[in-house]
């Protein structure tokens, strides 16, 4: 210590600068968005908040948990504040506010409004219900979870409109014949489009597979939109067979990128004796 102080000049009183002294101001730059501090937990709202917003194989249990703190603001909050993942778990919640379901529409996810097409216990208004119908139009699956769902009542004669654009009439009137229930008479008019004994199509069309279904809308020249929205009236009518998972979806949409005569033919091939 003594050997610093030593090193050190002495004190000056009558010290000189050869040249002008400036002061220098500085400021610190601001910090970026993501290096801000973490919003004060203050209540136990606020930590379940910021929990929610983590990555989500942490905060999904939180996001389908129907905790009281994750209110309206709060969920607000977190579609402001998170991605695609985190939106459909709030997505798939019950009684969701308007706000919030507005929100999410805006995020034009296709999965996040697939989600709430589905979700069959939220409550949509005429605005909200029109959004989805126009956001449908290109937008295969979400035009069919919105004429499953009994919900978006406003939504179906749109969605129904688009959907029926450019069927033929016999086509037509195949569909509305399966849409009101009316399976029998729907497998009649099928057979005799596609060339077969309607007991051979009834027998290939019964199981728990959806693929037949499937292969008969294609070799009828119907989309695979049209197929989806009448999948639900097939199934109300046979104790909620087929089963169309969606880990099995995929392979029953694949049916669709055959040709329509491509179909006719290979259900042909298929029919029992």
């Amino acid at each position: 210590m003594h050997a610093l102080t030593a090193a050190l000049p002495a004190p000056t009183s009558d010290f000189r600068a050869n040249h002008p002294l400036y002061v220098v101001r500085t400021e610190a730059a601001p910090l970026p968005l993501e290096g801000l501090p973490p919003t004060p937990i203050r209540t136990e709202q606020d930590l379940v908040v910021q929990l929610a917003r983590m990555p989500i194989d942490i905060s999904a249990p939180l996001l389908k948990a129907r905790l009281s703190m994750l209110d309206t603001q709060a969920l607000l909050a977190l579609v402001a504040a998170t991605g695609e993942a985190h939106h459909k778990l709030i997505a798939g919640r019950p009684g969701l506010d308007w706000r919030v379901i507005r929100a999410l529409i805006r995020s034009n996810s296709d999965e996040v409004l697939l989600t709430l097409a589905e979700n069959h216990r939220l409550e949509f208004d005429a605005e909200d219900q029109a959004a989805l119908a126009r956001l449908s139009e290109s937008r295969i699956m979400l035009r069919a979870a919105i004429l499953a769902n009994p919900r978006l009542s406003l939504a179906h004669n749109t969605v129904k409109l688009n959907l029926e654009d450019g069927l033929t009439h016999r086509n037509l009137r195949l569909v509305r014949l399966l849409r009101a229930g009316d399976t029998v008479r729907f497998m009649v008019g099928a057979a005799n489009a596609i060339g077969c004994e309607a007991t051979a199509l009834q027998r290939f069309l019964t199981g728990a597979s959806a693929t037949p279904l499937a292969m008969t809308c294609r070799a009828l020249d119907i989309d695979r939109a049209v197929f989806l929205s009448l999948l639900p009236h097939w199934q109300a009518a046979n104790d909620g067979e087929p089963n169309c998972n969606a880990a099995h979806r995929p392979l029953v949409l694949s049916v669709f990128s055959l040709p329509a005569n491509d179909a006719r033919r290979k259900l042909m091939a298929a029919l029992p004796a």
